[in-house]
This record gives C-alpha cells, structure tokens and sequence, in this order.
C-alpha cells in the first residue's frame, strides 16, 4: 500500500486500552496518555505538522485551556476528531468500549 504524505499520518492520543485498538486497526502513530500529560502531547502533535488527522477520546478535554480547545475545534489541518467516551461507556470499561467501538476484545492481562 502506497501511502500519500501530501495528506500526513493518522494519530491517537488517548487511553491504553483505546490506544492498543487503535494501533490494532492500523494507526501506526498511537500515544498513551493520562490527564496531567494530555494537553502537552495534544500540544506536541497538533504542531508537529506530521499528522493530518488526529484522534483522541474526549476523556480528558476539560484538561485542555480553553484557547486551544476552540482552535482544535475550529481545525481543518491537522482535522481533530474527538471520539466521545459517553458517561454509559466509563461504566462499562474502556477495554468493553473499545470491544464495541472497534470490534475487537482487547485484553491486557493486568497492564
């Protein structure tokens, strides 16, 4: 498969469980995060200009100032998409999450 650089790579920046999904169904370029590190690495790859498209769960959003938030918000390159972690999600389990959202059982055996 011949990829186009014009366009830059795919991204995950979220939680393991979601991460190893991620990189399971072909992103290459995943990041495991926690909440005191989100905003820096969403920092660092938002203005890396590798990455055309950057996903992240939307778990750690309110971690974000509010300045760039809304310039992610309003951002077509890199396109961010934050996948939503509903309330019903967190009380079933990330790795049931991802089980449903990507089709996939992940277990991590105690990681």
């Amino acid at each position: 498969m011949v990829k186009d650089e014009r366009f830059g790579r795919i991204a995950f920046i979220g939680e393991r469980e979601l991460a190893v999904g991620f990189k399971l169904v072909g992103v290459e370029d995943t990041f495991i995060v926690d909440e005191s590190s989100y905003g820096e690495k969403f920092r660092e790859l938002y203005h890396s200009g590798r990455f055309g498209l950057i996903l992240s769960t939307n778990s750690f959003v309110g971690s974000l100032d509010k300045k760039f938030l809304n310039t992610l918000y309003r951002s077509v390159s890199p396109l961010v998409v934050f996948v939503p972690v509903s309330e019903e999600a967190e009380e079933e389990g990330i790795s049931e999450l991802a089980r449903r959202v990507l089709g996939i059982k992940i277990d991590l055996g105690g990681m």
